[in-house]
């Protein structure tokens, strides 16, 4: 037989964090359109742009 589980106990804080994040939900802050999805690593390097087809005078 399957022994019962005690429930958790949950303080006020876990509470109104759960409350805040259903209420998010709700309003459709975690499904992608608000939120980027993923942060870009400062660690990569980033290239510059070449000047590519600027002209002759912007040519070196």
């Amino acid at each position: 037989m399957n022994r019962r589980r005690r429930p958790t106990r949950r303080t006020p804080a876990s509470l109104d964090r759960s409350a805040k994040r259903a209420a998010q939900k709700a309003a459709g802050a975690f499904d992608g359109r608000f939120r980027p999805r993923v942060v870009r690593s400062r660690k990569t390097y980033s290239r510059r742009p070449k000047h590519r087809g600027e002209g002759p005078e912007g040519a070196a």
